[in-house]
């Protein structure tokens, strides 16, 4: 597929010490003894399955940690089933590395996925007298579990491994451990059907087919395995060879989202469709990349917008920086509604555009970007990774090199940014106020840029609302001004790798999506900001082979 060969998706995962880990373990797990809130029992299964992961991917025998995973899965949200896991508990802490890499669960984060979704469309099928359930690393290490405690529940006997597919993400492969092959001939001798389990597919399919693929090389029959995921799945768009006929041959089980269950009735957002609902009538729509916008309703009286910001400790990272910028005056009131699902109060105005940057405007701008280098910063530095980024996008579409030098995008105070700095996002009310939406994910999501330099924000207002010469140098002064930080000498680079980041996103999100009215709007952005590095960098960018 044209356009999916481009760096637009970062590695999220984070490094911490085997200490810090087992010490936020206990702390999550402490939490679920106290009241009936079930919302520490499912963070606690959440940080639990990424222990679990984490020593499994470290190549460790993790049978400790998948119990406690067992163990949470099968309390869930069941106040009367809870127990004490400090026995458990001691031995994943024994058992964890000295340096422990913690992969985010991007459909508890991102995509409005439920622990209880699996649980509910696993007990629900009937998977013959016993099951083998296999999960992909990483998330599938929580959705096995689930899956596993669903059908115990209902008396079928169920037992669980995790694997991890190698290899290029559209052309996986799955290699079974001397211990993965025994339980497999086991469970091929108990007459068991195999149920694999993941988030997804993605645009592939890969992780999925290496998985059942592997199985048939085991010796276990298509007609006993089953894929279950959480997306209605055209095998004839996957992106990875000969997908149809291979993905034909296993059976296809889509686990229903009770988020979509509980806000179903109200007014869709999500998928672009808040253009229509929040736009001008006959406005230019901005575009967007449908399929991954997050889940957002529109509440019956109006007032409220839901949206999904994330289950367990990424979800509340979000809501603390929608709190703050509520608190500064930036943006609307929030307030948890529950299952990773945030109530934004609904800010009512007139959405701005390019011909608003005023001298009143771009100071309320760098005002916004003074408060966030300040509050949101962080530890860790994505430098390397944006370089990465830029450099790899830039040749596959000019075929030349960036002109970026080494380290230029390092910084040595990274913050969480706002990543989405265009004119629409901004909302100027009856009274003139003008509120900031949409501020709290795109900056810690699973696209670039991650923590950054605040330069990233500064250089995402220059592009998206178009400035040059004075209206610059008079946003950057006001910037300047409220900081003491003067991002000149930095900026010419960050200028560069967002447009770069941004012209590859329109370029890959055109290819992916289905929508063709989206594709158009996709592809004159693409145009739009590659028209910028041609034009504004121009010879600084490119450096002819």
């Amino acid at each position: 597929m044209a356009g999916t060969n481009l760096l637009v998706f970062r590695d999220n995962a984070s490094q911490i010490t085997g200490r810090k880990l087992g010490e936020r373990l206990i702390d999550a797990v402490d939490k679920t003894a106290r009241g009936n809130d079930p919302e520490p029992m499912l963070n606690a299964l959440l940080l639990a399955g990424q222990a679990e992961c984490a020593i499994a991917d470290s190549g460790v025998a993790d049978d400790a940690a998948r119990s406690l995973t067992d163990a949470l899965a099968m309390a869930g949200d069941l106040v009367e089933a809870r127990e004490d896991f400090s026995g458990l508990l001691r031995k994943v802490a024994i058992g964890l590395p000295e340096l422990v890499r913690l992969s985010r669960f991007e459909g508890f984060a991102y995509y409005a996925l439920h622990p209880m979704d699996f649980a509910e469309a696993a007990g629900a099928e009937s998977h013959g007298s016993s099951v083998a359930v296999i999960g992909i690393r990483s998330i599938g290490s929580v959705l096995s579990a689930m899956a596993v405690a669903a059908l115990k529940k209902r008396g079928t006997p169920a037992t669980r491994i995790t694997v991890r597919p190698a290899g290029h993400p559209y052309d996986r492969y799955t290699q079974f451990t001397e211990s993965q092959a025994h339980w497999l001939e086991q469970e091929k001798q108990r007459g068991s059907s195999f149920l694999v389990v993941d988030e997804g597919p993605g645009l592939s399919g890969s992780s999925f087919l290496s998985v059942a693929e592997a199985l048939v090389r085991s010796g276990i029959n298509c007609d006993r395995i089953t894929l279950m995921g959480t997306r209605e799945v055209d095998p004839e768009r996957l992106c990875t060879t000969n997908a149809a006929r291979r993905w034909k041959q296993f059976r296809w089980l889509k686990a229903s989202s009770r988020i979509w269950e509980q806000y179903g009735g109200m007014s869709v957002l999500h998928g672009g469709a808040w253009r229509e609902t929040l736009l001008a009538p006959g406005s230019e729509w901005p575009p967007c990349w449908p399929e991954m916008e997050r889940v957002k309703f529109l509440a019956p009286d109006g007032r409220s917008v839901f949206k999904f910001d994330g289950l367990g400790d990424s979800g509340e990272r979000v809501r603390e920086r929608s709190n703050a910028i509520w608190e500064r005056g930036f943006g609307p009131k929030t307030e948890y509604a529950g299952d990773g699902m945030t109530a934004y109060e609904f800010v009512s105005g007139t959405p701005l555009d390019r011909s608003y940057p005023s001298a009143e405007m771009l100071g309320r701008i760098a005002e916004y970007c003074a408060f966030r280098a300040t509050e949101f910063r962080t530890d860790n530095d994505s430098g390397d990774l944006l370089d990465q980024m830029a450099s790899f996008n830039f040749l596959q579409e000019f075929g030349a090199e960036a002109n970026l030098a080494v380290g230029s995008l390092r910084t040595a105070t990274p913050i969480i940014g706002d990543g989405r700095m265009q004119p629409h996002e901004w909302i100027q009310g009856s009274d003139g106020r003008v509120r900031k939406v949409d501020a709290s994910t795109h900056g810690d999501d699973h696209f670039f840029p991650g923590p950054t330099d605040i330069a990233w924000d500064l250089a995402g207002t220059i592009v998206e609302w178009d400035l040059s010469g004075d209206a610059e140098t008079h946003f950057v002064e006001k910037y300047r001004e409220r900081t003491g930080d003067d991002p000149s000498a930095r900026l010419p680079q960050f200028l560069l790798a967002y447009s770069v980041f941004r012209m590859a996103y329109c370029k890959m999100a055109s290819a992916a999506t289905q929508n063709r009215a989206e594709k158009a709007r996709l592809d004159r952005a693409y145009r739009f900001y590659r028209n910028r590095i041609e034009t504004s960098c121009g010879a600084a960018a490119i450096s002819r082979s």
